[in-house]
């Protein structure tokens, strides 16, 4: 059974989705909650963290506009997010005179050893929040966007593995954060994608857009807990936690369909973080090989919706990302040939990174029969993304055991034993 908490703060309706499994209606009671204070459920695979969306200026047009932008954001994302199954949102407010931290709220979520409220292992949060700022007269939106999983005692990066010619490489992503490029936006805009938003909740006493509704969130900062009792295609009936709340069916968002309401036509960001949520839905895993099939084509649709809207050479390192995501889930898939190419993609996007190069680097020999050629193509790749970062750990670990095949397999390498012994002691000495 799925847990739906409804809640309208301020200028726009705010649709909060828990599905957690086998949870107790306490245990899934949500309040809006302060950044000092921010929890996760328990038993969600994907939670969502929405941190409010900063006005920068004090004119009252523009936070109202930041507002009504965070409660549109997290409507859309939790729309989304809903075909994933197992998910959990929570949406975080700052007090007054004080400021969201990311870096303190994931911290707090993914802290070891406290009881409830936050993340164990192998579960993975999303992060998402922004700011809204005037220049020369016009308005812009910026979002930010950081995911990860929990590992034993905090967020660990995403990492795969390869066995080959006796050693053991890993590569991880690019980065598990992003800055986007600032958008323009209108405040009209944001008055219609309101209007539509609040005609779309609406409860309905049948599962069909013609059936007549009742609104729901219209009143400011109350929360309306329902529970999801069944579902017909796209539609949810709500049953309600609460006594005086209207018990019906809501449309939820599915498949490629962008609604009138949808505010990713004007900041197509949040088909990206849509995307990402798809994405670690299918690295926690325990879905079938049906839903991941389809939960792989919601995760492409998203990233190419964000793609046909803003070009890459305005957004490389979403683009660049976007490509490693891709490449993960065909390696995930054992399709390494398909994976390859999207990883040597992923490094030509992002030629500053040293992440992206290790990850082509040691895809590029996943194919190949270890020998000479392939070590020291291999070698190359790492060396190069080494120059980029000395300090990388990855790297480094791929380097020593590549030095360590070199010492084992002397016609393989391309330095002497002196030579090799020195490179072996310049990676321990620089630790």
């Amino acid at each position: 059974m799925l847990l739906l908490r409804l809640l309208s703060p301020w200028l726009a309706p705010l649709l909060t989705f828990a599905a957690l499994a086998f949870a107790a209606p306490a245990q899934a009671v949500m309040f809006n909650r302060p950044c000092s204070d921010p929890v996760v459920f328990s038993g969600a695979t994907v939670n969502a963290i929405v941190l409010p969306w900063r006005a920068d200026g004090g004119s009252p047009a523009l936070q109202a506009a930041s507002r009504q932008i965070s409660s549109l954001a997290h409507l859309q994302l939790l729309m989304g997010m809903l075909p994933l199954g197992s998910v959990g949102a929570v949406d975080l407010v700052a007090e007054p005179g004080g400021v969201c931290d990311v870096d303190a709220v994931l911290a707090r979520v993914s802290r070891d050893g406290t009881q409830g409220g936050t993340l164990t292992r192998g579960q993975a949060v999303l992060a998402i929040w922004g700011r809204l700022f005037e220049q020369d007269g016009e308005l812009f939106v910026q979002t930010y966007l950081r995911f990860a999983r929990q590992g034993e005692a905090g967020l660990v990066p995403e990492t795969l593995a390869l066995r080959w010619g006796g050693a053991e490489l890993k590569a991880g992503l690019p980065m598990q954060a992003l800055s986007f490029a600032p958008r323009r936006i209108r405040l009209a805009d944001l008055a219609r994608i309101d209007a539509a938003s609040r005609n779309a909740l609406r409860v309905r006493a049948a599962p069909y857009a013609d059936s007549p509704g009742v609104e729901i969130g219209s009143s400011a900062r109350q929360s309306f807990p329902y529970w999801v009792t069944e579902q017909q295609g796209d539609w949810l009936k709500l049953a309600p936690m609460r006594s005086g709340l209207p018990t019906g069916w809501v449309k939820a968002r599915s498949g490629d369909e962008v609604p009138d309401w949808s505010l990713s036509r004007w900041l197509p960001e949040l088909d990206y973080a849509e995307a990402v949520a798809g994405w670690l839905r299918l690295q926690v895993g325990g879905v079938t090989g049906a839903e991941g099939a389809r939960l792989a084509r919601d995760v492409e649709a998203g990233l190419a919706r964000y793609e046909a809207a803003v070009p890459a050479t305005s957004a490389p390192a979403a683009w660049g990302l976007a490509a490693a995501l891709r490449g993960h889930l065909a390696w995930a898939r054992g399709d390494r040939a398909a994976a390859t190419p999207l990883f040597a993609a992923a490094r030509e996007r992002l030629p500053a990174s040293a992440a992206a190069a290790n990850l082509a680097a040691v895809s590029a020999v996943s194919g190949l029969p270890a020998g000479p050629d392939s070590a020291q193509r291999l070698g190359r790749g790492l060396l190069g993304g080494l120059a980029l970062a000395p300090e990388d750990a990855l790297l480094r670990a791929n380097l020593a055991a590549l030095y360590r095949v070199y010492a084992e397999q002397p016609g393989w390498s391309p330095f002497g034993p002196t030579e090799l012994a020195e490179r072996q002691q310049l990676l321990r000495s620089a630790r």
